[in-house]
């Protein structure tokens, strides 16, 4: 342990851990953006359309893969940050980007009814599991400490890169070659990115496994942790927060066209969403470096709620700013996740207890979709799942303010 603070220590005296960790960052970020938590789910919803003509789809059920993938997502992380926290990240990622491909394919080729689309779409994110922000986001803390919520922020802003351009390009990828040939393309992309990712991973040393890692001192951690206040404090205002955001994410292009928004228009208004989710989680890493983190999260809740409602409420004329505040809101999101769980509860443990907190924000974020959509279906509209979302993120709002202050 004596070794790692003799870095860190360094690295702020110098002011080094970005001159030392720049490639690290940048390629976690690309990681990420590729990842099976990030360019599948940014791109759901534009499938939703081409579904329901296929098959008769209602929206609740074009939902249900988006709830499969995660809660199968949600079941395997625990064993998958229990993998990382002992032999790193590049074979597990390079295993899970290959996988993640393979996955693509095969959503393209065999989806004929509901069945079929929820078991492949559970396949796909557990072939895909490594490729989340668990395995990257441990590298970043490893070997950022001064500026690690910064450092977060500019990784995991590869989502939001994913979410700007993911929209626009699958539904070019649709209109050209059906949603069947945009799978195929997904693939051939995550593949090729994919084996870039690992070969430079695996050059870098904040990539690698930490050697002074003790198993018997991450199973103290952990159990302290499970045993605290703070932990399942935290997770409630994620799943909270994710019930209410997840199903907006999702819906969001069907909610713009159910106001009279043409397709092309309607992605180009939800790719604000991933300009948003960019600088949401650049200005929050930059902001918990700073500001006590709880108190930035519900600052941010606040403005997305009064987003939301006011979508509600006045619809088309507020629909760029509402998907503008909704970004910013998951922007933070998965930022606010890493650094929490870093600064309450250290590293030594960090894969596990982030597996377990990334599971609960990915049951709620599958859970949204179709708790939304079938209020939808049963409503005629979506206002009232508006409300329903902005219902939910007053909820963790309060989660975050009883949390405590930060050890020192």
């Amino acid at each position: 342990m004596s070794e790692k603070n003799s870095q860190i220590n360094d690295d702020q005296n110098t002011n080094g851990e970005f001159s030392r960790h720049w490639l690290l960052v940048l390629v976690c970020a690309v990681g990420i953006g590729i990842g099976v938590s990030s360019l599948p789910f940014y791109t759901q919803g534009l499938f939703i359309e081409a579904w329901i003509a296929d098959f008769g789809w209602t929206r609740a059920q074009a939902s249900f893969g988006i709830l499969g993938s995660t809660l199968a997502l949600a079941a395997v992380l625990p064993f998958i940050g229990l993998i990382v926290d002992r032999y790193g990240l590049v074979k597990p990622i390079l295993i899970s980007l290959l996988g993640l491909s393979i996955a693509y394919v095969m959503l393209g080729l065999f989806v004929q009814s509901i069945t079929t689309f929820v078991i492949l779409a559970m396949l796909q994110a557990v072939l895909g599991s490594a490729s989340s922000p668990l395995a990257y986001t441990r590298a970043i803390n490893s070997v950022f400490d001064r500026q690690r919520g910064l450092a977060l922020g500019i990784a995991l802003s590869g989502a939001g890169v994913a979410a700007t351009f993911g929209p626009v390009l699958i539904s070019d990828a649709i209109a050209a070659f059906g949603w069947r040939g945009a799978y195929f393309a997904m693939a051939l992309f995550t593949a090729v990115v994919g084996v870039v990712i690992v070969v430079v991973l695996s050059r870098l040393k904040g990539a690698k496994t930490p050697v002074n890692i003790d198993p018997d001192a991450a199973s103290k951690d952990f159990k302290m942790a499970k045993a605290s206040r703070t932990y399942w404090t935290i997770m409630a205002a994620i799943f909270c927060l994710s019930l209410g955001l997840g199903g907006l994410m999702i819906h969001f292009v069907p909610i713009l066209l159910e106001m009279d928004f043409t397709t092309s228009t309607a992605a180009k208004i939800a790719g604000v969403i991933g300009i948003a989710v960019v600088l949401g989680r650049l200005l929050v890493g930059f902001a918990v470096d700073r500001i006590f983190a709880p108190r930035v999260a519900i600052a941010i809740l606040f403005a997305c709620i009064c987003g939301v409602l006011a979508l509600a409420t006045f619809g088309s004329v507020v629909a760029v700013p509402a998907a503008f505040v909704i970004g910013f809101s998951v922007g933070a999101e998965v930022d606010l996740i890493g650094y929490l769980v870093a600064r309450y509860f250290g590293l030594n443990a960090y894969g596990q207890i982030y597996g377990r907190q990334y599971a609960t924000f990915l049951i709620a974020t599958g859970l949204s979709p179709v708790i939304l959509g079938a209020i939808r279906d049963a409503t005629g509209n979506y206002t009232i799942s508006l409300f329903t979302a902005a219902a939910f993120m007053v909820i963790s709002a309060t989660f975050f303010a009883k949390l405590p202050k930060f050890k020192e």
